[in-house]
C-alpha cells in the first residue's frame, strides 16, 4: 500500500478575497485558482499579500517528493530538501533552487545506486528529514545530511555548490567500518546538520544506541571531533543540532520515549564537553525535532506525540531553565510541530494543524509569536477545501525571513481522490489562540559524553544528474491523473 506522503511546495501568500456568508455558516470565497472556496464558519481569508505559490516534483504515485527542509540566502534564493523513491525502491536525495523571483534555479539528484536518504524525525516516513537536515553557510554553501545503506548504514554528508548544485565534498561516517559484513553495532543514522557557526556540526544516532555529536571541516570534511552522547540507558536520537556562535552546541531529541536537550561546551575547539543534558518533561511520544538560537535563549520545536498530538514551542535560556511554552489548539492527530524560526523580535513556527470543520489531513499552520513571552501575533493556515477531490494536506518543513519576506516551504498531499486542488488560500480564525504550556525539566545524571575511538570519514561514492522528473509550477495548475500524489511546495509572503 502506498504510504502517506507529502508535497513540498514554495510560496508566498497573501490575501484580498471577497467574501459572503452562505446558509449553512460557511463562507464563499474568490480564489487564487478560480471558482470559489468554502471556508468553515469562524474562518476568513488572510490579509497577507501573495507574491508566488509554488509545487514542484513529478505527477504520479510512483515518483513522490517527500520534504525534508529549505534554507535560503541572503537574496532569497531557496534550497529545499527532499527525498524521492522510484519505481524500484530506490531511494535518493533532490535538492532544488528556487529564485527569489519564483523561477527555477536547478534541480539535481544525489544517488549512489544504494538507498540514500534523510530521516524522519517522526519515524514512520510521514516526511522526508528533519527541517534540520540542510543547512547553509555564510559563504552561501548548502550542506545536506543523510543516511546511507552502502556497507551498512552510514551518516552521509554533502556539501554543495548554491549556483548549479555540484558537489564540492561528500563525505560518510560510521563509528567504526566494517572490516568484513557490517554489523549493527556498526550503523549510523544522520538527521540534522548545522553549518552557520565554525564547522559542519551534526548529530544522528548509532547502532549501540547512542547519540553521535560530530563536526567536520568546511573546507575537507575532515573530522574536528566525534562523540557518543550516552543519554540513558535507552535508545537516544539527535534530531537537532544549533551552535550559537560562540561555542555552545545545543542538541535536541529523543531519549527511548522522552524529549530531551543537551549543551556542549567548546564546541568550536576539538575538545568539546557536556555541560547538562535534560529530559524536557514532556508527553509520552514527544520529541524535539528543531533549534534555533539568538540572544536571548533557544527554541525548541516539540512534536508531541503519542494518542494526543500537539503543535507546540517552548524557550528556554541558556542554563537550560524553562522561560516560557506554547501550544496551539487542534483536535486529532494531525498537530505537528517541524521547524522553528528566529527573525527580529519574533519566533515563526510551522508544521500541520487539524481544526474542527476543515479537512481531516491536517492543514500548515504558520505561526508569529513574540520572543520576548510567545505572545501570539499571527496565525495562519493554509486551506484548500475539505471535500475528497480538493482537500490536500500540506505540512510546512521550513522557514526563512528574508528582507521584508517570508519563504516557507513544506509537503503538499492529494489523498487518493484529488487531481487537481493542490492550491488554496491562507485563513485566519481569531477564536484559534496559543495557551501556555508547561515544561518540567529534570537533570539527567548518568549520561555520559565519550569520543568515538575507531569513528572515522571515507569519501562518499555519490553521483549527480539533473532531476529529469522534477516540475516547477503553479500550484493551481498542478494536476495529477495517477493520484494519491505527494509534491514539494514553496510560497513566498511579505512581512
Amino acid at each position: 500500500m502506498k504510504k502517506l506522503f507529502i508535497i513540498s511546495l514554495v510560496f508566498l501568500i497573501g490575501f484580498t478575497f471577497s467574501c459572503k456568508k452562505k446558509d449553512d455558516g460557511t463562507t464563499t470565497t474568490d480564489n487564487n485558482s478560480g471558482g470559489t472556496l468554502d471556508l468553515p464558519d469562524g474562518y476568513a481569508t488572510s490579509s497577507k499579500t501573495n507574491i508566488f505559490d509554488l509545487t514542484y516534483g513529478g505527477s504520479g504515485n510512483n515518483d513522490d517528493e517527500l520534504t525534508s527542509g529549505m534554507v535560503s540566502d541572503n537574496s532569497g534564493n531557496s534550497y529545499i530538501s527532499m527525498n524521492v523513491t522510484d519505481a524500484t525502491a530506490n531511494k535518493s536525495i533532490v535538492v532544488v533552487r528556487v529564485n527569489s523571483d519564483g523561477s527555477l534555479g536547478w534541480g539535481k539528484k544525489y544517488d549512489d545506486g544504494s538507498k540514500d536518504w534523510s530521516n524522519d524525525s517522526g519515524e514512520n516516513a510521514e516526511t522526508g528529514g528533519t527541517a534540520g537536515s540542510i543547512s547553509i553557510d555564510s559563504d552561501g554553501n548548502i550542506y545536506a545530511i543523510a543516511t546511507s545503506d552502502s556497507k551498512g548504514y552510514c551518516i552521509l554528508v554533502l556539501k554543495i555548490n548554491s549556483s548549479d548544485g555540484s558537489i564540492i565534498w561528500q563525505k560518510r561516517w560510521k563509528p567504526e567500518w566494517p572490516t568484513g559484513y557490517p554489523t549493527g553495532s556498526q550503523d549510523a543514522e544522520g538527521y540534522a546538520i548545522d553549518a552557520s557557526g565554525d564547522y559542519v556540526y551534526f548529530t544522528g544516532t548509532v547502532g549501540s544506541n547512542e547519540t553521535v555529536v560530530g563536526a567536520l571541516d568546511k573546507s575537507n570534511g575532515a573530522i574536528v571531533f566525534q562523540y557518543a552522547l550516552n543519554v540513558s540507558s535507552s535508545k537516544s536520537r539527535g534530531y537537532a543540532i544549533k551552535e550559537d556562535g560562540s561555542g555552545n552546541l545545543f542538541v535536541g531529541g529523543v531519549d527511548g520515549s522522552y524529549a530531551y536537550f543537551a549543551k556542549i561546551n567548546n564546541a568550536n575547539t576539538a575538545s568539546p564537553a557536556l555541560a547538562w543534558i535534560k529530559h524536557a518533561g514532556l508527553s509520552y511520544g514527544a520529541r524535539i525535532n528543531g533549534i534555533d538560537i539568538d540572544n536571548s535563549g533557544v527554541y525548541f520545536s516539540c512534536d508531541i506525540r503519542g494518542v494526543d498530538t500537539y503543535f507546540q514551542v517552548m524557550k528556554i535560556d541558556f542554563s537550560g531553565n524553562f522561560l516560557w511554552g506554547k501550544k496551539f489548539p487542534g483536535i486529532n492527530d494531525r498537530n505537528n510541530t517541524h521547524v522553528v524560526k528566529i527573525s527580529g523580535d519574533y519566533l515563526f513556527a510551522g508544521g500541520r494543524i487539524g481544526e474542527s470543520g476543515m479537512d481531516l489531513m491536517g492543514e500548515s499552520l504558520l505561526l508569529k509569536l513574540s520572543k520576548d513571552n510567545g505572545a501570539q501575533v499571527w496565525a495562519g493556515m493554509y486551506y484548500t477545501g475539505k471535500m475528497s477531490d480538493e482537500s490536500a494536506e500540506h505540512r510546512i518543513k521550513g522557514i526563512s525571513v528574508v528582507g521584508s519576506n517570508i519563504y516557507v516551504a513544506g509537503q503538499v498531499y492529494g489523498g487518493n481522490d484529488n487531481t487537481e486542488k493542490f492550491s488554496g488560500e491562507w485563513v485566519e480564525n481569531a477564536s484559534l489562540k496559543v495557551s501556555d504550556a508547561s515544561a518540567s525539566f529534570s537533570d539527567i545524571s548518568t549520561s555520559t559524553f565519550t569520543e568515538f575511538q575507531t569513528g572515522a570519514v571515507e569519501d562518499g561514492t555519490i553521483n549527480v544528474s539533473d532531476y529529469s522528473t522534477g516540475i516547477l509550477q503553479k500550484s493551481a495548475d498542478k494536476k495529477t491523473d495517477n493520484p494519491p500524489d505527494c509534491d514539494t511546495f514553496i510560497m513566498k509572503l511579505a512581512l
